[in-house]
C-alpha cells in the first residue's frame, strides 16, 4: 500500500486516478491560527450543512454563524480560515464531480474503534488537537477487524501507527478495503477541531435513515 502525496492542493485531483487508499497534502498552519483555535476549542460545537461549490464561502459562514462566537467571527483570522475551508470544499466537489459536499465541523469526535468509511471518499482536516490515527495494512489484522474484535486485537504492530498532522489534508477511500483509522485517544479525552467533508448526498441519506429508525444515532 502506498500513500498518495500531493505536492499542492491541485495535485489532489489526481488521487482518484490512482489505486492508493489515502491521499495526504502536507501543509503549514496559517499565521494566527494557534491563538484563534486556543479560544475556539473551549467552545464545544458541532455544525453540519451543505456547501455548494459556487457559494462555498457564504455557505460556510451561514452554517457556522450560530456556532462561532461573535468575538471570534470578527477576529482577523476567521475569514482566512473560512477561505481555507471554502477552497477545500471546492476542491472536493471537483474531485467527486459533485456540485456540493456534506460539511461537518466540530470539537468532538467519537470514532474510538478502527474502522473504514462507508462512503466512496472522505476528506478530513484536523485544525487543532490530535490528528486521525491510521494503520498501514501490514500493521492491521483485518480478520480481527471483520470479526468485530476490539482495537487491541486489530493492532498487530503498535510501532507502525501513523497520524495525520494538524492542517494536513487527508482523503480516505472508503469501503471494506479502505485503510483502518480511528480517533486517537488524545482526541477522545480532549477537544479538537476537525473538518469532515463527504459526498453531496451524505447528510440527506443520514437523516433519511434517522427518520426510518428511531434508534438510529448520528456519530460525528
Amino acid at each position: 500500500m502506498t500513500v498518495f502525496k500531493a505536492i499542492d492542493i491541485q495535485a489532489l485531483h489526481e488521487f482518484p486516478k490512482t489505486k492508493d487508499l489515502l491521499a495526504v497534502y502536507e501543509r503549514d498552519a496559517l499565521k494566527g491560527s494557534e491563538e484563534f483555535f486556543k479560544s475556539l476549542i473551549h467552545q464545544p460545537f458541532s455544525s453540519i450543512g451543505q456547501v455548494f461549490k459556487e457559494s462555498s464561502t457564504e455557505d460556510i459562514r451561514y452554517i457556522l454563524q450560530e456556532s462561532i462566537s461573535n468575538d471570534l467571527q470578527t477576529d482577523p483570522f476567521y475569514p482566512l480560515w473560512v477561505r481555507d475551508m471554502a477552497n477545500l470544499c471546492k476542491t472536493f466537489c471537483e474531485i467527486l464531480n459533485n456540485n456540493s459536499v456534506g460539511f461537518q465541523l466540530g470539537t468532538k469526535r467519537g470514532c474510538r474503534r478502527y474502522h473504514t468509511d462507508n462512503v466512496p471518499m472522505r476528506l478530513l482536516v484536523t485544525y487543532a488537537g490530535k490528528g486521525t490515527q491510521w494503520l498501514p495494512n501490514q500493521a492491521a489484522d483485518r480478520v480481527a477487524f471483520e470479526a468485530g474484535k476490539p482495537n487491541e486485537a486489530i493492532l498487530k504492530d503498535p510501532s507502525a501507527i501513523k497520524y495525520i498532522n494538524i492542517w494536513d489534508v487527508a482523503i480516505f477511500r472508503g469501503g471494506h478495503k479502505g485503510i483502518l483509522h480511528r480517533t486517537p485517544d488524545e482526541a477522545l479525552d480532549y477537544s479538537s477541531i476537525m473538518l469532515r467533508l463527504d459526498n453531496e448526498n451524505f447528510w440527506d441519506d443520514i437523516f433519511s435513515e434517522e427518520k426510518q429508525n428511531k434508534n438510529f444515532k448520528i456519530k460525528l
